[in-house]
């Protein structure tokens, strides 16, 4: 989650409006390629912390749900009115969710195709470069904006709960063996804020991809098909996980791949030739021992 300049705190509403064009307009700054898309310039907030983050990610086949539950905290004497956006890959825009201080609150969420024309940069997270033209969902990865605003008297502390559905990378909807999915969640956004601390990820698996492939951090299993990470600190890097099916959940996909009988056809004739000449062979072998 990032935080635009307080500033601009008043401008809000007109970021709202301007959000709902196909362009990206939210405090506009030079992209890194004058080329391409636009520039999202986000400044570190100095009054703002966040004093914990538990993020519970919930995979469903094709799809994961993800819930960012944030405790934040007004560190002044003095109310903070700021707009902040929360930025994702893969969100279904239609199943986006935003809980401030327990009240729910108007969000505009933008889809933006990340292909080769389009960047990110995560250098300090001090802006994003997005691609112009509104994503086509479905067709290839996304990234996505989620905007609304925060309200914070003195001294106040309230929980800040984003909640999203994530597209999974990968072929999960496939029955046989190619099933698999990826997942990413951009934690280093949040350092932005004045100060962070206490991360917790809760990772649930489904039936159909029960295993932890590979991740970039390190979790711990304390389920069947649960897994743990925990940090006093922010890690240095995003995380990013793959999930995918376990060996006898493989097999058995194996004899389910549609292109299994194309795959005969071509092979069966192969080995047949092969099994009858090495046959001959060991016959021919034989019956000259046997002359002997």
């Amino acid at each position: 989650m990032k935080v635009i300049p307080r500033k601009l705190a008043a401008l809000c509403p007109l970021l709202l409006l301007l959000l709902l064009t196909p362009k990206a307009h939210a405090n506009m700054a030079a992209p890194a390629n004058p080329d391409v898309g636009t520039a999202i310039t986000f400044e570190k907030n100095q009054e703002l912390a966040v004093t914990s983050e538990v993020l519970d990610i919930t995979v469903k086949g094709a799809k994961a749900d993800i819930v960012a539950t944030y405790t934040m905290e007004n560190t002044t004497d003095q109310q903070v009115v700021t707009p902040s956006m929360f930025l994702s890959p893969n969100v279904e825009a239609g199943n986006v969710t935003v809980l401030v201080n327990g009240q729910e609150v108007p969000v505009v969420v933008e889809s933006y195709t990340l292909g080769d024309v389009t960047q990110i940069d995560t250098q300090d997270w001090q802006y994003v470069v997005l691609d112009g033209e509104a994503a086509d969902v479905g067709q290839g990865q996304t990234v996505d904006t989620i905007l609304f605003a925060l309200e914070f008297e003195p001294r106040q502390q309230y929980d800040v709960v984003v909640s999203y559905t994530y597209r999974l990378g990968g072929y999960p909807d496939y029955d046989y063996n190619v099933k698999r999915g990826t997942l990413e969640y951009y934690l280093r956004p949040a350092a932005l804020w004045k100060d962070f601390s206490n991360l917790t990820i809760n990772l649930h698996l489904d039936e159909d991809m029960p295993v932890l492939q590979d991740s970039n951090l390190e979790f711990e299993k304390v389920a069947p098909r649960t897994y743990q990470y925990v940090s006093d600190t922010l890690p240095e890097e995003n995380l990013r996980i793959e999930v995918d099916q376990s060996w006898w959940q493989e097999l058995v996909g194996f004899f389910q791949n549609p292109y299994l009988a194309v795959y005969a056809m071509y092979f069966v004739p192969v080995i047949v030739v092969i099994v009858a000449c090495v046959g001959g062979v060991i016959w021919m072998v034989r019956r000259k021992r046997q002359a002997k």
